[in-house]
């Protein structure tokens, strides 16, 4: 057997143990309401086509059937509102045990609302992993809660994670205004207030990960332009069609380098509750192509993926 072709079945091996794993971890099921809103609607910002938010936070009651996670949930999020779409972080406070839960999420909101969101467990929940997804609840003002915990026996595990990636981005400067967020929707400030964000949208993406094998990627990132920092959303899809849900964050020093980081969110088929994160590294420097909003570069990263 060929070097090549023993390095393909020992891959083919490890994601069929993967998979078995997954399959195999006993999940616990449950069901929910999430409500009584306490919002902070963060810092809007608009240009007549585009409407986007920053840093909007709130604190709800998550009313959930498994009382490991039933109690109060402190979330903070972006918003394309054009998009529909919204993604960020947050927690849930168990009000019995001594740990809580954190993680990213990912959502749409054009055609009603739908979140999915990946949690890991820390204090007498470390080890559990709790998969979220969260549509238009019973009542006004309410999101309907479903999903389960996998348990720690036979449940997910960390496992290394490399990539290698050729990317082509469009860039965007956004000439706006901040906007009141008391009314809806949003209207300037007077006098206005100008502030430019930077989009940057993946036009392509291709190349190879560790337990995805050939990926292709979509998504988009938006810099706030009143801490600098960038963050966006998309979703990273493996050589067999399973999908990975992504949100990014990238802060930049005083010499105007980033640090990217990306976060897992969930996904469909056996990445359906991955969470787990990897750095980028610029290995090619960013060439204009043809178009000159558009750049191209490779990029490497390393990082931990638990599913």
């Amino acid at each position: 057997m060929s070097r090549r072709g023993a390095i393909g079945v020992v891959t083919a091996l490890v994601l069929a143990f993967a998979w078995t794993a997954q399959a195999e971890a006993r999940k616990t099921y449950f069901t929910g309401v999430e409500g009584n809103y306490a919002l902070d609607p963060g810092q809007w910002f608009g240009d007549g086509a585009n409407l986007v938010a920053f840093r909007r936070a709130c604190d709800a009651d998550e009313d959930i059937s498994d009382p490991r996670l039933k109690g109060l949930g402190s979330w903070t999020y972006a918003v394309d509102a054009v998009a529909g779409k919204f993604w960020g972080w947050g927690r849930i406070v168990p009000d019995q045990g001594g740990g809580e839960w954190t993680g990213y999420f990912t959502g749409t909101m054009s055609a009603g609302t739908t979140l999915h969101m990946t949690l890991t467990g820390s204090g007498d929940y470390d080890g559990l992993v709790a998969r979220l997804t969260y549509t238009d609840g019973p009542q006004p003002h309410t999101l309907a809660i479903a999903g389960y915990i996998v348990e720690a026996k036979g449940g997910p595990g960390d496992r290394p994670l490399k990539l290698s990636l050729c990317r082509t981005e469009r860039l965007e400067m956004l000439n706006c205004v901040e906007l009141d967020p008391t009314y809806w929707p949003p209207e300037p400030f007077i006098p206005w207030r100008p502030a430019t964000i930077v989009r940057a949208t993946i036009v392509s993406e291709i190349g190879q990960a560790t337990h995805a094998g050939r990926i292709t990627n979509e998504g988009f990132g938006l810099m706030d332009p009143v801490t600098g920092v960038m963050t966006g959303t998309g979703t990273a899809k493996a050589a067999n069609g399973d999908e990975i849900y992504w949100v990014h964050v990238a802060t930049f020093d005083e010499n105007g380098v980033a640090q990217n980081v990306v976060h897992f969110c969930g996904g469909t088929g056996r990445f359906e509750a991955v969470t787990g994160w990897f750095e980028g590294h610029i290995t090619q420097d960013p060439e204009p192509t043809e178009d000159p909003g558009v750049m191209g570069y490779r990029y490497t990263g390393e990082g931990t993926i638990t599913y």
